[in-house]
Protein backbone atom coordinates (compact mmCIF):
# COMPACT_ATOMS: atom_id res chain seq x y z
CA UNK A 1 0.00 0.00 0.00
CA UNK A 2 1.37 3.81 -0.98
CA UNK A 3 1.58 6.74 1.53
CA UNK A 4 -1.17 8.38 -0.45
CA UNK A 5 -3.94 5.98 0.64
CA UNK A 6 -5.78 2.92 -0.53
CA UNK A 7 -8.61 4.75 -2.02
CA UNK A 8 -7.26 7.91 -3.36
CA UNK A 9 -4.22 8.75 -5.67
CA UNK A 10 -1.65 11.17 -5.95
CA UNK A 11 -4.20 11.61 -9.64
CA UNK A 12 -7.08 11.75 -7.23
CA UNK A 13 -5.71 14.44 -4.59
CA UNK A 14 -4.77 16.63 -7.54
CA UNK A 15 -8.13 16.59 -9.40
CA UNK A 16 -10.11 17.46 -6.05
CA UNK A 17 -7.65 20.59 -5.43
CA UNK A 18 -7.69 21.66 -9.30
CA UNK A 19 -11.82 21.21 -8.70
CA UNK A 20 -11.81 23.25 -5.30
CA UNK A 21 -8.94 25.97 -6.69
CA UNK A 22 -10.94 26.77 -9.49
CA UNK A 23 -14.49 27.00 -7.73
CA UNK A 24 -12.62 29.34 -5.13
CA UNK A 25 -10.85 31.29 -7.52
CA UNK A 26 -13.13 31.56 -10.53
CA UNK A 27 -16.74 30.60 -9.25
CA UNK A 28 -17.32 32.29 -5.70
CA UNK A 29 -14.36 34.37 -5.84
CA UNK A 30 -15.31 35.74 -1.89
CA UNK A 31 -11.87 38.28 -1.20
CA UNK A 32 -10.77 38.66 2.56
CA UNK A 33 -7.32 40.01 4.12
CA UNK A 34 -5.37 38.21 6.32
CA UNK A 35 -3.25 40.39 8.64
CA UNK A 36 -0.86 38.50 10.99
CA UNK A 37 -0.08 39.60 14.41
CA UNK A 38 3.65 41.37 14.58
CA UNK A 39 4.36 40.09 18.34
CA UNK A 40 7.81 41.42 18.23
CA UNK A 41 7.09 44.70 17.06
CA UNK A 42 4.43 45.16 20.10
CA UNK A 43 5.20 47.64 22.84
CA UNK A 44 3.93 45.34 25.87
CA UNK A 45 3.83 45.71 30.12
CA UNK A 46 5.20 43.35 32.57
CA UNK A 47 2.34 40.36 32.19
CA UNK A 48 3.25 40.43 28.28
CA UNK A 49 -0.05 42.36 27.26
CA UNK A 50 -0.14 45.06 24.59
CA UNK A 51 -0.27 48.79 25.92
CA UNK A 52 -3.56 50.71 25.45
CA UNK A 53 -1.83 52.97 23.77
CA UNK A 54 -0.35 51.37 20.74
CA UNK A 55 -2.50 48.58 20.74
CA UNK A 56 -1.55 45.44 19.28
CA UNK A 57 0.81 45.54 15.70
CA UNK A 58 0.01 43.78 12.69
CA UNK A 59 1.85 43.10 9.33
CA UNK A 60 0.38 44.32 5.88
CA UNK A 61 -2.67 42.35 5.04
CA UNK A 62 -2.61 39.56 2.59
CA UNK A 63 -5.39 38.74 0.29
CA UNK A 64 -7.03 35.57 -0.51
CA UNK A 65 -10.11 33.71 -1.26
CA UNK A 66 -12.14 31.47 1.24
CA UNK A 67 -16.07 30.47 2.00
CA UNK A 68 -17.81 32.08 4.90
CA UNK A 69 -20.04 31.19 7.13
CA UNK A 70 -21.62 33.72 9.41
CA UNK A 71 -24.11 34.23 12.32
CA UNK A 72 -26.84 36.27 12.67
CA UNK A 73 -25.56 39.91 14.26
CA UNK A 74 -26.41 39.74 17.88
CA UNK A 75 -27.05 42.89 19.43
CA UNK A 76 -26.79 43.58 23.10
CA UNK A 77 -28.18 47.04 25.14
CA UNK A 78 -26.65 47.89 28.52
CA UNK A 79 -25.95 50.96 30.39
CA UNK A 80 -23.35 51.72 28.25
CA UNK A 81 -25.31 51.21 25.26
CA UNK A 82 -25.36 48.97 22.94
CA UNK A 83 -22.85 46.14 21.90
CA UNK A 84 -22.86 43.92 18.45
CA UNK A 85 -21.01 40.48 18.64
CA UNK A 86 -21.00 38.51 15.19
CA UNK A 87 -19.28 34.87 14.84
CA UNK A 88 -18.03 34.22 11.52
CA UNK A 89 -16.28 31.11 10.13
CA UNK A 90 -13.47 31.77 7.75
CA UNK A 91 -12.79 28.56 5.06
CA UNK A 92 -9.48 28.65 3.59
CA UNK A 93 -8.22 26.01 1.10
CA UNK A 94 -4.80 25.29 2.44
CA UNK A 95 -2.59 24.45 -0.96
CA UNK A 96 -3.77 28.45 -1.45
CA UNK A 97 -2.54 29.33 2.11
CA UNK A 98 0.81 27.64 1.18
CA UNK A 99 1.09 29.11 -2.24
CA UNK A 100 0.72 32.50 -0.63
CA UNK A 101 3.08 31.25 2.44
CA UNK A 102 0.62 32.49 5.31
CA UNK A 103 -0.90 30.36 8.12
CA UNK A 104 -3.46 32.17 10.07
CA UNK A 105 -3.24 32.10 14.01
CA UNK A 106 -5.37 33.12 16.80
CA UNK A 107 -5.05 36.83 17.42
CA UNK A 108 -4.44 37.29 13.43
CA UNK A 109 -7.13 39.59 12.09
CA UNK A 110 -9.47 38.75 8.86
CA UNK A 111 -11.04 41.73 6.87
CA UNK A 112 -14.07 41.40 5.01
CA UNK A 113 -16.72 43.78 4.24
CA UNK A 114 -15.14 46.35 5.76
CA UNK A 115 -15.05 44.68 8.52
CA UNK A 116 -12.14 43.00 10.97
CA UNK A 117 -12.91 39.64 12.82
CA UNK A 118 -10.17 38.45 15.30
CA UNK A 119 -9.43 34.74 15.03
CA UNK A 120 -10.02 32.37 17.98
CA UNK A 121 -9.53 28.88 17.05
CA UNK A 122 -7.82 27.09 13.86
CA UNK A 123 -9.20 23.72 12.84
CA UNK A 124 -7.07 21.55 10.20
CA UNK A 125 -8.74 18.35 10.07
CA UNK A 126 -10.47 18.20 6.82
CA UNK A 127 -8.35 15.17 5.42
CA UNK A 128 -9.42 13.27 2.41
CA UNK A 129 -9.90 10.00 2.72
CA UNK A 130 -9.42 10.64 6.54
CA UNK A 131 -5.27 10.81 6.22
CA UNK A 132 -3.61 13.54 8.02
CA UNK A 133 -1.00 13.84 4.62
CA UNK A 134 -4.18 14.83 2.43
CA UNK A 135 -5.38 18.20 4.50
CA UNK A 136 -7.79 20.26 2.38
CA UNK A 137 -9.16 23.36 4.34
CA UNK A 138 -8.10 25.62 7.17
CA UNK A 139 -10.84 26.70 9.61
CA UNK A 140 -10.75 30.16 11.48
CA UNK A 141 -13.17 30.57 13.72
CA UNK A 142 -13.38 34.19 14.55
CA UNK A 143 -15.53 37.19 16.16
CA UNK A 144 -16.49 40.23 15.32
CA UNK A 145 -13.35 43.10 16.98
CA UNK A 146 -14.29 46.73 17.85
CA UNK A 147 -12.16 48.94 15.97
CA UNK A 148 -11.45 50.40 18.60
CA UNK A 149 -9.18 47.79 19.91
CA UNK A 150 -6.94 47.83 16.75
CA UNK A 151 -4.64 49.80 15.47
CA UNK A 152 -4.85 48.92 11.90
CA UNK A 153 -7.80 52.43 11.08
CA UNK A 154 -7.08 55.57 11.47
CA UNK A 155 -9.92 56.50 13.69
CA UNK A 156 -11.67 60.31 13.49
CA UNK A 157 -11.07 62.66 15.60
Amino acid sequence: MSLLGRYFSERDLKFVASINAELMGDIIQTQVWIYKMAASEMKTNIYGESSPESGKTFYPGVECTCLIDKADIDTTFDEFGSDRNQTVVFKFREDNLKLINIYPENGDIISFNSQYFECDNIVQQQFLGGQSEKSLSIICSTHYSRLSKLSMVERQK
